[in-house]
């Protein structure tokens, strides 16, 4: 991809199934020459995962595999020979990054550890993604996606009813969720290698960074300070009504109202009947201790209209109630199609077919799918030397230069990202989350608000010290964690003036606006960029700042409606049933700081701002990839699964009951050896030994009667234990955490996931640290912020704003 933002850039993939290839995918899929490594004859295991077409098995027809691999070449090596590994070192040494997804045990008996490969190469940049990470009691564990995603309490919290078993989403969200995790701190200390000091390994436990930044990030400070945690309800918020999937006429819609002004657009929309008309009932509060009466009512108005009918209704109306679509319904609407999302590929076997497009738009630099995914060993003469990498060949610089001015702090670390300055105006926490990506990897992000209309983050409880206060916020502390702040009045033109001025001095602004507020407010990108060429703008609307839903108002929560996800998940035979979380909050603002660092990349080659458009649909949609290939091959419209394994390639895999209340475990077995050991280990039951129980498709055409005896051997044991011993057995289980169990579970105790700091109001205050641990560079992890706590430093020191008329800003509340 010759000009691509990341041309130039040599990554070696050393990963199998859906975390390691995605995180490589993202690289190659922006430029990145990406060569991927496979065992020889077999190749990655998703080449066996399908979904077929037909459902006929083969080795290059792969769904999954193809969605996965796309714009890579592929070697076939066995890197546990001697001359293999020997050719294996030899294309690491001529690569900039190390893309790897195996156990640290087996990285380390094959000679391929980062300390060995550093040797070899000092500039290397190593990303290992992991269940649950390089050191720590449950390093070297069996685990695949359903494991890490339960490990971080995710479901225990969020997705399920109360005694049945916490779910999952029906797809590898939780991999999906650390590729990306992997690809945006992995991307950034590439290309700020030379920031940085050199090169570094990065170790991404996927359960950790799934158990910190959506976990964590709005329960571990109140867990920590009251000892107090909540579970999951099998409503989408339990304390506001409507606020849930709910069935209508031909399907389902998400009905939240939150706000006054909303739940009156809702009556509007409904016809203002008269029950609605309670003044009582503009209260969220007051309308969720009526649940009882409000949902029956409101069911008997959705049961005679169609999901498009209510949202568009509802959306005209300012209520933001979006249609839950099924997957064949959200790639074929019409605002996918116009915003050239969904692409033609073209493979030899395969032949023409459709894939999910880039996950943002980037103008100045467009990305997604170049070329399908390639055969088996395609390009095995990369290693036999007719078409290798040099070692020795110059190295491409890589380096971000920013407005700002690296820390003079000898005691901190260089960062990839030292010298970036950022404006962040995005509000609650999808903005706020990119920021923070940002900061943690060395950017100086200060966050635009306002006391005028304090951002509702800051209103949400539990406050420090049971202090209403919107500098007492805990989630605010860790959800904003590293922005800074600074306040400024945007309903006054000094306030927009002001703004100006603080961007022409930044690198990127951040907003997460609805379409066309930003230049409403005199702030778009032609009048900044008229300011500071260039500028990389960010701009994360739910659906793209084109095209037919582009005016679409949703929350985090009923975002998943527009992208297929919510379809899938629920208990299997069932409707859909809501995560109680925004999942795609911290999802889109860790895709979104990748998306930066890759127009940063591009700037620093070309001088070249961009106004970067991020549909948080379109990127939320990548995770439903696998459901996608399914309907693109067979026409098969993917809808709950419980906890079984998306593609029926694991059985068991699922969510058992243990003793205790509320305590379950995590069992996936994905071969014949694995469900042997499993067999064993509860003592070879004469059950387990039937013909039908021999191979993994019998297992799966059985997989109701199969979990129910599992669950009940489960049910008389510690779910803890039993983690424990089934691991010792070789089986891939483990415990399905609680919220409260986060704070002691020994992995994240070791890997300090949580730590406990100084607020400037003199309280303490436990948030999530640097989830991903590296060997060079620290994160810089601080509170989120106190308003306006910046003020002096940008109005003052970097705007060069006279004292005396800064304090007459500030008595006119425009630097308020």
């Amino acid at each position: 991809m010759t000009g691509a933002a990341l041309a130039g850039i040599r990554v070696v993939e050393l990963g199998q199934m859906v975390a390691a290839p995605y995180c490589a995918k993202l690289l190659a899929d922006y430029g990145a020459d990406v060569v991927k490594v496979e065992p020889r004859g077999s190749g990655d295991r998703a080449r066996h995962w399908g979904p077929f077409p037909d459902d006929v098995a083969h080795i290059e027809k792969s769904g999954l595999f193809h969605f996965l691999n796309t714009g890579k070449r592929s070697v076939a090596l066995d890197v546990g020979t001697a001359a293999d590994r020997e050719r294996f070192v030899a294309l690491v040494a001529g690569a900039d990054v190390l893309v790897e997804g195996n156990s640290p045990a087996w990285m380390r008996s094959v000679g391929l550890d980062y300390a060995t490969l550093a040797e070899v190469n000092p500039d290397l940049v190593m990303i290992s993604i992991t269940p649950f990470g390089q050191d720590g009691p449950y390093a070297d564990w069996t685990g695949y996606d359903l494991n890490a995603f339960h490990l971080s309490a995710a479901g225990h919290r969020y997705c399920g009813r109360r005694g049945e078993a916490p779910l999952e989403h029906g797809t590898f969200s939780a991999d999906f969720y650390g590729a990306t995790v992997a690809a945006a701190w992995g991307l950034a200390a590439t290309v700020g290698r030379e920031t940085a000091g050199g090169g570094q390994h990065l170790d991404v436990s996927v359960s950790e960074a799934v158990a910190a930044t959506f976990v964590g990030g709005q329960n571990i400070g109140g867990l920590a300070q009251d000892g107090r945690f909540d579970r999951r309800t099998g409503v989408g918020m339990g304390l506001n009504a409507p606020a849930a999937i709910m069935p209508c006429k031909d399907g389902f819609v998400w009905m939240i109202v939150l706000e006054t002004g909303q739940w009156r657009g809702l009556r509007e929309a409904m016809g203002d009947p008269e029950w609605a008309q309670l003044d009582m009932f503009d209260d969220m509060y007051v309308r969720g201790e009526n649940k009882d009466l409000i949902y029956p009512l409101v069911e008997s108005w959705t049961m005679q209209h169609t999901k498009t009918e209510i949202m568009e209704r509802c959306q005209a109306a300012g209520c933001p109630i979006t249609a839950v679509f099924t997957v064949a319904e959200a790639l074929e609407h019409p605002h996918l199609r116009d915003r050239g999302y969904v692409v033609e590929l073209d493979h030899s076997e395969l032949g023409r077919f459709r894939d999910l497009g880039a996950p943002f738009h980037l103008p100045a630099c467009p990305g997604g799918p170049a070329r399908a995914a390639p055969l088996l060993g395609e390009h095995d003469d990369i290693v036999a030397g007719d078409a290798g990498w040099d070692p020795g060949s110059p190295r491409t610089p890589l380096r971000i230069s920013g407005r700002g001015a690296a820390t003079s702090d000898v005691s901190v670390k260089p960062a990839p990202l030292d010298g970036v300055r950022v404006a962040n105006f995005g509000w609650v926490w999808a903005g706020p989350m990119v920021g923070q990506t940002l900061a943690f990897l060395g950017a100086d992000v200060y966050k635009v608000e306002s006391r005028a209309r304090i951002d509702m983050a800051r209103t949400i409880p539990p406050f420090a010290e049971g202090v209403r206060d919107p500098n007492r916020c805990l989630s605010q502390h860790a959800g904003w964690a590293g922005n800074g702040s600074v306040t400024l009045n945007l309903r006054s033109a000094e306030g927009i003036e002001l703004a100006r001025r603080f961007v022409s001095e930044c690198d990127v602004v951040i907003e997460n606006f609805g379409p066309g507020v930003m230049d409403k407010l005199g702030l778009g990108y032609d009048v900044l960029s008229e300011d500071n060429p260039g500028l990389v703008m960010f701009s994360m609307p739910a659906a793209g700042l084109t095209g037919p839903l582009s005016g679409l108002r949703t929350y985090g929560l009923s975002l998943a409606s527009l992208t297929g996800l919510d379809s899938i998940t629920g208990y299997a035979g069932e409707g859909p049933l809501a995560m109680e979380n925004a999942y795609c909050d911290p999802f889109n603002g860790i895709m979104g700081a990748y998306s930066i660092v890759v127009a940063l990349r591009h700037r620093e080659n070309s001088g070249e701002g961009q106004h970067i458009d991020y549909s948080q649909q379109e990127a939320v949609m990548q995770m439903v990839g696998p459901a996608v290939m399914d309907y693109v091959l067979n026409g098969r419209v993917a809808g709950p699964l419980g906890n079984r394994h998306p593609l029926a390639m694991a059985a068991p895999h699922g969510v058992f009951p243990c003793a205790g209340d509320d305590n379950w475990i995590a069992i996936a077995c994905t071969t014949d050896d694995e469900w042997q050991a499993l067999v064993a280990a509860m003592g070879d039951p004469a059950w387990a030994q039937a013909p039908e129980l021999a191979d993994l498709a019998s297992r799966g055409a059985g997989i109701e009667d199969l979990h129910a005896r599992i669950g009940e051997w489960t049910a008389a044991f510690d779910h803890r234990d039993l983690a424990a011993d089934l691991q010792a057995a070789g089986v891939a289980a483990t415990p399905v955490l609680s919220v409260g169990e986060l704070l002691e579970d020994p992995q994240y105790r070791h890997r300090e996931t949580f730590v406990t700091l100084e607020h400037p109001l003199g309280f303490e205050s436990t948030i999530y640290g640097a989830y991903v641990k590296t060997s060079r560079s620290d994160a810089r992890v601080r509170l989120g912020p106190v308003l306006g706590c910046d003020n002096d430093f940008v109005f003052r020191e970097l705007l060069g704003i006279p004292e005396q008329r800064y304090e007459e800003l500030v008595a006119g509340e425009v630097i308020y």
